[in-house]
């Protein structure tokens, strides 16, 4: 490897190691000036030199790493200098402070594995990327944040594995403040909901057009702060189904703690001290909802006149594997009783689940759905059944 990299004809590397001793590698690796893109991944323990250099390295990933505050140094990345390309995959941190910092970097992954003790929540993350366009972070929460606003940021996937910090949680969502596109998972809502009760005011994200939620939901207090700081948002995507098991948790609280997960909790999304009542400002800025009190739903669908008008700019939604039960239904009718400005709603039944969990026909479902009391007359409904083909209404 030393006589192939010295070569100067190298550009791109992937070398995955599987060893079973302590191995260390070649400087010849990390001086080689010609590489573009290196991929290296550790099964077990290996020692990085002291010295390292990529003068032309605009692309690194590393997976399975450990950095340690006895082997680890800075030098692998300041000495990087055209670096735009970092992902750090399934690492292990055992340190008190970890730094990236590179000016070129445009896109950054930090993903940490589930059943790994060693990650972040020990360790203070400091983060300086004035260029920054797309940031992941698939982690446990860090013990500290120091990183400023991103301001170039376009996209940001967001999934917590361990989310009980507020005050850390509030730093990181600061440095997103300017992103446009933003993935949060079911983990991320529920971490939302401890940063929110600590801070009492979630960081508005003005800029944010698209936002996605990555996988299935079962927290709605978290998703209703989030709809509540993205006021410009203009296509919301389910990426799975929703959890409709809130109720067979309930008992485990105490009577208000279980309203806490319900959309239209006037205590659980609001979170600025009241006990009984909801927002009045906000109650005056939507709809009188009352002419739907037919609905058997209504009590639920009623009481979003407390969370305010959500969807002021949302043009879509998609759901793209809905299976129908009852919390996905009332997720539809407050979007469709709150957005003034929805154009399509999308929906992908989801295989043969879907049958099974509402006891309907796909035909009465897609008939259900559009006559539901709506604020978008215009609005457009796209199915795609369970054979795939479209329906629209």
């Amino acid at each position: 490897m030393d006589l192939y990299c010295n070569k100067g004809d190298v550009k791109e590397l992937r070398l995955y190691l599987n060893q079973t001793q302590p191995l260390f590698i070649p400087v010849s690796l990390f001086t080689c000036e010609s590489l573009t893109s290196l991929e290296l991944g550790a099964e077990n323990n290996v020692t990085l030199p002291k010295y390292i250099s990529f003068p032309r390295l605009k692309r690194l990933k590393l997976q399975k790493f450990e950095f340690s505050d006895e082997c680890w140094n800075d030098e692998l990345f300041s000495n990087s200098t055209v670096l735009e390309e970092l992902i750090l995959d399934f690492c292990i941190f055992r340190m008190r402070n970890f730094c990236i910092s590179i000016p070129t970097l445009k896109l950054l992954r930090i993903r940490c594995s589930e059943h790994v003790i060693d990650g972040l929540q020990d360790c203070a993350l400091r983060i300086n990327a004035p260029s920054l366009l797309t940031f992941a972070y698939w982690a446990d929460v860090a013990k500290e944040y120091a990183m400023p606003s991103f301001l170039t940021l376009v996209e940001a996937d967001v999934r917590f594995k361990l989310g009980k910090k507020g005050a850390q949680i509030s730093l990181l969502l600061r440095a997103l403040a300017h992103v446009k596109r933003l993935t949060f998972s079911d983990s991320t809502l529920q971490a939302i909901c401890s940063a929110y009760d600590l801070s009492n005011n979630l960081l508005s994200f003005h800029n944010v057009k698209v936002l996605n939620v990555s996988d299935v939901l079962t927290t709605d207090q978290g998703l209703i702060a989030l709809l509540k700081a993205v006021p410009n948002l203009e296509l919301l995507v389910f990426n799975e189904y929703m959890n409709d098991e809130e109720e067979e948790d309930s008992d485990e609280d105490d009577s208000e703690g279980a309203q806490d997960d319900d959309p239209d909790s006037v205590e659980g999304e609001n979170n600025h001290g009241n006990e009984d009542k909801g927002d009045v400002s906000d109650a005056v800025e939507c709809d009188d909802e009352s002419k739907y009190g037919n609905d058997e739903d209504d009590s639920w669908a009623l009481s979003t006149v407390t969370t305010g008008c959500l969807f002021p700019h949302l043009k879509s939604v998609f759901f793209e594997q809905f299976v129908g039960n009852p919390r996905e239904l009332k997720w539809v009718k407050l979007i469709l009783k709150n957005a003034k400005a929805l154009q399509m709603m999308n929906i992908r039944v989801y295989g043969d689940y879907f049958c099974f969990v509402i006891g309907k026909s796909e035909e009465e479902l897609m008939a259900e759905i559009p006559s539901f009391p709506r604020a978008s007359t215009g609005c457009v409904f796209r199915f795609c059944s369970l054979d795939g083909i479209s329906v629209i209404h």
